[in-house]
């Protein structure tokens, strides 16, 4: 893949035209966001909202006058070290100290993606956790958490011969359409099990990846269970629709129950603190240490981010059928998520007819 540039350089062009400029010393590091963002990968001038210096080693001198200064963070093993700077300016800086797969993951997870949250603001967009498929020229909308069947609904959908625009997140303009955003699924070892159809469509290798997971998995006692990160075309090529309008939402939440309930309808401001309580735990680890940074800057716009980001989808998801589904965790996931998809609609009709986009 060419750089744009400096070798160590390379510049994402997001939906909205959210542009991040990652610089990094490591290969590694190049080749994990190359894989997360592969379709945007421009080669765009000017500014970026977002500038990440990541791998190399942070001095207290280097980011001492930084919003955060170098702030300490840990997960089981993994040590990392990261700094802030510019929420109020065209660009905000991000350097990033951290080694190994997960570090780089955490970069992604905890920082850079939650901040494209708060950038997508200043387009008119939001980012929202949650899937989107396709039904008819619309898709529907399925704001939630981890763990209430968002990848294997999305997966079953794309090789039934749908279209779909993510499993994890969604760009949603306040003109009421949803953006794919680009980004690889996570898929466990467990798939096999939990979504046989899916796992036969892997390429060999891909699949004895996930077996020898599952066994360093075991050994490990649950301890390391990191995931394959795979592109939905590798599991059904095309499926990916960049834009659509969004015709219904079902929020989905976790159950201790045993069945799907039945959907219960939503009022736009219950619909708007599901998606929005999403996004805060999403930011868990950045809100704490821009804190201080809020407490000293009163006139910060990001004071107002909760509000436009509810403005935005308020315009957004006016007029729209909301539900809510609470979803039970179950061993066979594969007829949960085929009765999701019946109760929002998505077995009837052909997705895969022409779409504007």
């Amino acid at each position: 893949m060419r750089a744009r540039g400096a070798a160590d350089e390379r510049r994402y062009q997001f939906p909205g035209g959210v542009l991040v400029s990652l610089r990094a010393s490591q290969r590694d590091i190049l080749r994990h966001f190359d894989g997360e963002y592969h379709s945007l990968i421009t080669e765009a001038d000017g500014p970026p909202h977002i500038e990440v210096f990541a791998g190399r080693e942070i001095s207290g001198d280097l980011c001492a006058a930084w919003d955060v200064p170098p702030h300490s963070g840990r997960h089981k093993t993994i040590r990392w070290k990261v700094a802030l700077d510019g929420f109020d300016s065209t660009t905000t800086k991000v350097a990033y100290e951290g080694a190994g797969a997960m570090a780089v993951s955490f970069l992604q997870t905890f920082y850079l993606e939650p901040l494209l949250r708060l950038k997508f603001l200043q387009v008119d967009h939001a980012l929202v956790h949650g899937a989107s498929l396709i039904k008819g020229d619309r898709c529907v909308l399925f704001p939630g958490g981890s763990r209430v069947g968002k990848t294997t609904l999305t997966l079953l959908h794309a090789i039934s011969g749908n279209r779909i625009q993510g499993d994890n997140y969604v760009i949603v303009t306040s003109g009421g359409e949803a953006l794919a955003f680009p980004r690889r699924l996570r898929i466990y070892s467990d798939i096999s099990s939990t979504n046989p159809r899916a796992y036969e469509r892997l390429p060999a290798r891909e699949r004895l990846r996930l077996r020898m997971a599952g066994l360093i998995k075991s050994l490990s006692f649950g301890f390391a269970n990191m995931p394959r990160r795979l592109r939905i075309d590798e599991f059904a090529p095309g499926c990916l629709l960049p834009r659509a309008k969004i015709e219904s939402v079902y929020a989905l939440a976790p159950s201790n129950g045993e069945t799907l309930s039945e959907p219960q309808p939503l009022t736009m401001a219950l619909l708007l603190d599901r998606i929005q309580e999403q996004s805060r735990l999403e930011a868990e680890r950045l809100a704490p240490i821009i804190a201080p940074y809020l407490a000293a800057q009163p006139e910060s716009w990001l004071h107002r981010a909760d509000s436009s980001e509810r403005h935005i989808l308020t315009r957004a998801l006016s007029g729209l059928p909301a539900f809510h589904l609470e979803v039970p965790r179950v061993s066979d996931p594969e007829p949960l998520v085929r009765q999701i998809a019946r109760v929002a609609g998505l077995e009837a009709g052909d997705t895969r007819r022409a779409v504007s986009t």
